[in-house]
């Protein structure tokens, strides 16, 4: 079982972006960003590289230039200088349909949310980790039947992923007749149902009888399943 770490700076990067914009908002933006460049940073150069390449422009391309700019001077101040006296950014952006920034936003998480994800890489696992932090998220990944069984009897998951952008090497039927053992509490979550494996694991655990089972599109981007990882927040 692959246990999700990252660099610290990648940690105070999503602060940073969490002073400027909505837990929502700021999460998106990093995944996105990390989506975009392949792999979470590993060295303190990567990280100012990832910041001033793919996440400056991520933030342009959905936010504005002027968010950006205010963003990147935070970073700087922050990674290259360590002035590290507050993260909070007051942007002034109007996002339609609502504003989705936001000077301070309060939140009050209990514990983390634990996901399990299956697949054949760490790639999306170390994404989410870095994209929320390890306050709200505790993530695994595993591969083969065994490891499956094994991580949701130890980690107890909210959450069992699979990931059918980096398919993992079990057969799809037995994706789900594993998924249709698990405990109430568990959502099954099919990411990629785009792909031909993710298509073909949806329908097999349909025909399985999995119960609550969802399948996102990974080219729509992480909200919607953002969305089902705050849902299991305590506030």
């Amino acid at each position: 079982m692959l246990q999700a770490t990252v660099r610290q700076e990648v940690h105070i990067v999503r602060e940073v972006l969490e002073g400027a914009f909505t837990p929502e908002l700021a999460t998106q933006l990093m995944f996105e960003a990390l989506q975009a460049v392949g792999d979470v940073p590993t060295s303190e150069e990567q990280v100012l590289k990832f910041c001033r390449g793919p996440l400056a422009q991520i933030v342009e391309d959905m936010v504005g230039f002027d968010a950006r700019a205010a963003v990147l001077v935070r970073l700087e101040q922050v990674l290259v200088k360590g002035d590290t006296t507050g993260t909070d950014i007051p942007i002034d952006v109007d996002l339609e349909p609502e504003p989705s920034m936001t000077m301070v936003m309060p939140t009050v998480w209990r514990e983390p949310v634990s996901v399990l994800i299956v697949s054949s890489t760490g790639d999306f696992g170390q994404r989410l980790h870095a994209a929320l932090g390890a306050s709200r998220v505790t993530v695994a990944t595993v591969d083969g039947e065994t490891e499956v069984r094994k991580g949701v009897f130890q980690m107890s998951p909210l959450l069992v992923v699979v990931d059918a952008t980096a398919a993992p090497s079990m057969e799809r039927g037995a994706i789900a007749a594993a998924f249709r053992g698990l405990p109430d509490n568990v959502l099954p979550i099919v990411w990629g149902a785009e792909t031909e494996y993710g298509d073909g694991l949806a329908h097999a655990m349909q025909a399985a009888g999995v119960p609550n089972a969802i399948s996102l599109r990974y080219g729509e981007g992480i909200p919607a399943f953002l969305d089902l990882v705050l849902a299991r927040y305590q506030p």
